[in-house]
């Protein structure tokens, strides 16, 4: 959205604006009148001409900034920039440290990496990496000596006669490297064929034929994955360094020539130099062990120059990039540790590479793309003369990529001519990349993520170059259109039961003036222009040539508030024959780039209301001292939520009133009050359960049942202070049960706080509406306070099961029309299809502090509820988001928490049971009835599927036929249990012990308990 005047224009609001949120509970915790973090980044960018981060929005992957015009730009990195620690988001950083317990780890890693810190494999494996509690270890066979640290890299002298050991770390993974140091090193019997002991633990390892390492987890998703083990020898030239042969004559004049041995570059250590020579090495999963065999003749040949390198590399990063090797056809580069990206033909050894490199694109669906670039470090080129480097929209790339299998190579993006890298001439240094065309088309098309390839000139040496792949980066400016106007009325109101008027009965206005109104929104925030047009009904300029605007008029208001236009009587007057008094109007909003489409759309019926200048328009007057009006904003002494409010209505001018006909928009019932003497007043109460902006419409009618103009009182209210307690649906502080009974009925029953739970006199539901679902609540999911209740149903006309949020009212009823559907972003993360449970647990990872500053504000990402899901064997955890997406965060896709022996058990969520701050898990095995707890340790779901301990027996489906478990009914901090037994009996167990105790009864036939 376009704010260059954003500054200008909010200053002079006061006398045109009605300052409203959401009527929705998705937005009711933080009055509208607070900026959010792109709003106030916006305003702060505007201010100081200068783009600002929106802190709120860091990802490890991703930073997004507001910009001086109004605009956003998202930079998407391949690698991730920031990783995961204690509740933080903090910048990755693979340098090593040795810990009190000796073990040798990176600072910052998305992945858990653990070097050994020296000793026997019994002491510590030599290297485990870890990601989702899943592992896999690698040990030397043999007692290893104390690491010398350096940066990245650990080094392990003399493991063998003359050979180091190095173990390097990325954020992603890690690289390990044998460098055998000389001949008679190299004739070491071992090196013949080297065995590392393999174990793993929630995956299976295995080889292909081309020796490429995958490890998955029992769903088949990898979770590990290692290309073809290479070595190589020390005869190349380091970076930098081509042989003057292949150099213009100037810059052979500057190039150094071969170098022996120890005097090779470094970074041969972990990358073979230009020239070196080099080969695969078969790789075989076997035995309990990874078994790799030197290329004999490598190793020993005459000719081999020293030290010779042999390598295996490991990742088990969710970044995607990709490399391809002519030379090596069927070997899988994909997500390489070293991060070295190489493009073009390299003549010392013929090899042609080619690169890939996948970012996500979520964030550009819907989106006015304004640029968009592609940014890589070039670290290596094969001289400082320019040459040329395409960067292409592809297909997609995943671990089975190689040279035989490129995915299409589909659009050149743009074609860069330069070349960095090779000497203090033409230091290393970023090229860049229009990506204008692929990111116009992912916002277009929807697309989830964008490929781009790199490729060289293949048949020229001196385009050969390589990049540093965790440099990658695609940085997308873009605007996004704002909605188009709702909530579309007139003062006095003029709405009906099908909305805005634009079907009939149209409603009349008498002989006052007139207030067009329309709430304005724009997903960026900032300023709105809302744009009004009215016209006689019939007569619009595009329908009669000699029709004319009446108005043609724009307010400017913030996003989320209503925008008000007053139009005068008398510019309606001359107008009035014109259509027998009827008048139609639309709005449209634009944020001073984009627009909207109309409301209503473009082709329809405008609203529309009927003016009468000969009836009197005595509307009745409101007013309370709970609630006070909103016409001038958000009051400052508004109530929160679930407050009782009098709202005082008096005649406003007319007279013999008899009655008042009200109704809200919380409420739609038409009700009557009636006045103790005819032109009196009355006092109606209203308890509002939802934050935000809120209307009471009332009327006046006469002894002769003739009405007034409608009056809309505007009041506005304040969100809940802190969330209900878990387990409470009404807002007194103790749980709560909800049960849908054998009609498909959903019943609330009402704690209080001794284990009693008594049956409310109205039904949360209508009748039916969950036969045949499986539900669950633990949480607030719609961010207004209140606990809500999440409900897997099979949807006939789609064929599939669909998995939604049905809101909390407030009051334990569901608000109908707050119903909105959970949903993931890549199909192969929707588990629920066919699923034997939902057990929305509570939330898992926690809150998370994206500024670093040790607390929990309005920069960083508040916690929410998740959800476990368990179809068959498989259980699986999603983490929730205000988005809706289970898969929202591209580093926190679904987790498989177990595998085996799920399908026999029903689970429960009982919170922290153990008082350790982490959301614990019990399952009733409903074959024996034992019932067993896991203990949750950690924010990925650890310990959630892992050694069960036994807490109760005794629980079968006939003893105790329906169970829930609730936090903490009795405020002893203690998790208790709800459960049904053979006669419908209701029974309270206050700390999962004992018999129980019966507090309720009639629940026979029911479905369930939640």
């Amino acid at each position: 959205m376009s704010r260059l005047f954003a500054c200008a224009i909010v200053a002079g609001l006061a006398g045109a604006v009605l300052p409203v949120t959401s009527s929705t509970a998705a937005e009711g915790i933080i009055p509208q009148a607070e900026q959010t973090p792109a709003e106030r980044a916006l305003k702060q960018a505007a201010d100081t001409g200068r783009r600002v981060e929106v802190v709120s929005e860091r990802t490890e992957y991703s930073t997004t900034f507001a910009n001086p015009e109004g605009t956003f730009t998202q930079e998407t990195h391949v690698v991730p920039i920031r990783v995961r620690q204690n509740g933080r988001l903090v910048t990755a950083d693979p340098t090593l440290v040795k810990g009190k317990d000796g073990v040798v780890r990176p600072r910052a890693s998305a992945v858990g990496i653990e070097f050994s810190g020296g000793g026997a494999p019994a002491d510590a494996p030599m290297v485990t990496i870890t990601r989702d509690g899943r592992s896999m270890s690698l040990d030397w066979p043999g007692t290893l000596p104390e690491p010398v640290l350096d940066g990245d890299t650990a080094t392990y002298p003399e493991v063998l006669p003359g050979v180091d050991l190095k173990l390097r770390a990325s954020v992603t993974g890690f690289q390990q490297v044998l460098v055998v140091k000389s001949r008679e090193a190299a004739a070491h019997p071992q090196l013949k064929r080297l065995s590392y002991s393999l174990r793993t633990d929630g995956v299976r390892a295995r080889t292909d034929e081309a020796g490429n390492l995958t490890a998955v987890n029992p769903a088949g998703q990898e979770v590990f994955t290692a290309p073809t083990p290479l070595m190589w020898d020390s005869s190349g030239v380091p970076d930098g360094a081509a042989p003057s042969t292949l150099r213009s004559a100037g810059e052979a004049l500057a190039a150094p020539q071969k170098t022996q041995g120890a005097k090779a570059d470094a970074a041969n250590s972990f990358d073979p130099a230009i020239g070196a020579k080099q080969a695969a090495l078969p790789a075989k999963v076997e035995d309990g062990a990874l078994k790799l065999t030197p290329d004999e003749d490598l190793l020993t040949s005459p000719d081999t120059v020293y030290p010779v390198h042999i390598d295996p590399y490991v990742s088990g990063g969710r970044n995607n990039w990709a490399a391809v090797s002519k030379n090596y056809p069927t070997t899988s580069y994909w997500n390489k540790s070293d991060n070295v990206a190489r493009v073009g033909y390299e003549s010392q050894t013929g090899t042609t590479w080619r690169s890939f490199f996948t970012m996500d694109s979520r964030n550009l669906h819907g989106k006015k793309i304004v640029r968009s670039t592609f940014r890589i470090k070039n670290t290596h080129s094969w001289s400082c003369t320019k040459k040329p480097v395409t960067l292409y929209l592809t297909g997609s790339i995943s671990s089975s990529t190689t040279w035989n299998k490129q995915p299409s190579w589909s659009t050149a993006q743009a074609t860069v001519t330069d070349s960095k890298g090779w000497s203090s001439s033409c230091p290393a240094g970023n090229l860049e990349f229009s990506t204008l065309d692929a990111a116009t088309k992912a916002s277009a098309n929807k697309w989830n993520t964008i490929t781009l390839g790199l490729r060289a000139n293949e048949s020229d040496t001196y385009g050969w170059k390589k990049f540093d792949a965790s440099t990658a980066v695609i940085s997308t400016e873009y605007n996004t259109p704002p909605a188009a106007p709702s909530a579309l009325d007139t003062i006095p109101s003029t709405r009906n039961s099908a909305g805005c008027g634009d079907t009939a009965p149209y409603g009349y206005i008498g002989d006052t003036d007139i207030y067009l109104t329309a709430k304005a929104s724009d997903p960026d925030g900032g300023t709105v222009n809302v744009k009004f047009h009215l016209w006689a009904t019939g007569h619009h300029p595009n329908d009669d040539p000699n029709g004319v605007l009446i108005v043609n008029q724009t307010v400017s208001v913030t996003s989320g508030s209503v925008a008000k236009l007053k139009v005068a009587k008398s510019t309606l007057l001359p107008h009035l024959q014109t259509a027998d008094g009827n008048f139609s109007w639309k709005a449209q909003a634009s944020d001073g780039s984009l627009s909207s489409d109309w409301t209503p759309p473009q082709g329809a019926p405008g609203c529309r209301f009927v003016f009468d200048p000969e009836r009197p328009s005595t509307p009745p007057t409101v007013s309370s001292v709970q609630f006070p009006s909103g016409d001038d904003g958000w009051p400052v002494n508004t109530s929160p939520v679930r407050t009782t409010g009098q709202f005082v209505v008096t005649p406003g001018g007319a007279t013999d009133v008899a009655a008042y006909e009200y109704w809200s928009t919380q409420d739609t019932t038409v009700r009557t009050a009636t006045p103790a003497t005819l032109n009196g007043t009355v006092t109606i109460e209203l308890t509002p359960t939802k934050a935000g902006a809120h209307y009471l419409y009332v009327r006046s009618v006469d002894r002769a049942q003739n009405k007034s103009d409608l009056m809309a009182y505007l009041f506005y209210v304040n969100g809940a202070a802190a969330p209900d307690k878990p387990g409470d649906l009404n807002g007194d502080g103790h749980p709560d049960l909800w049960a849908v009974d054998g009609t498909g009925t959903l019943q609330r029953y009402f704690g209080d706080g001794t284990g009693t739970a008594v049956k409310a006199s109205q039904a949360a539901s209508a009748n039916g509406q969950y036969t045949d679902t499986k539900t669950t609540r633990r949480g607030d999911w719609t961010d207004d306070g209140f606990e809500d209740l999440i409900v897997l149903k099979h949807d006939a006309t789609e064929q599939r099961d669909r998995l939604w949020v049905h809101a909390n009212d407030g009051t334990g009823g569901i608000d109908q029309a707050n119903v909105r559907e959970l949903n993931v972003w890549e199909p192969e993360n929707d588990h629920w299809q066919g699923a034997d449970q939902i057990l929305a647990i509570g939330d898992v990872d926690g809150p998370l502090d994206l500024d670093g500053d040790g607390t929990i504000g309005p920069n960083d990402r508040p916690g929410h509820p998740d959800l476990l899901v368990r179809k068959g064997d498989q259980l699986w955890l999603y983490f929730g988001s205000p988005s809706g997406y289970l898969d929202e965060y591209v580093e926190q896709p679904p987790v498989l928490i177990g595998d085996e022996g799920w399908s026999g058990l029903e689970l429960f969520a009982p919170g922290d049971a153990t008082g350790d701050g982490r959301v614990d898990l019990i399952a009733r095995d409903t074959s024996t009835g034992v019932l067993y707890r896991y203990n949750g340790t950690g924010p990925n779901g650890e310990g959630l599927g892992a050694d069960p301990v036994q807490i109760g027996t005794s629980w079968t489906l006939t003893n105790r036929p329906l169970v829930t478990s609730v936090p903490d009914v009795q405020g002893d901090g203690q998790p208790s249990v709800w459960a049904t037994d053979a006669s419908g009996n209701l029974l309270f167990y206050p700390q999962i012990k004992g018999g129980g105790n019966v507090v309720g009864s009639g629940l026979s036939g029911f479905r369930s308990l939640t």
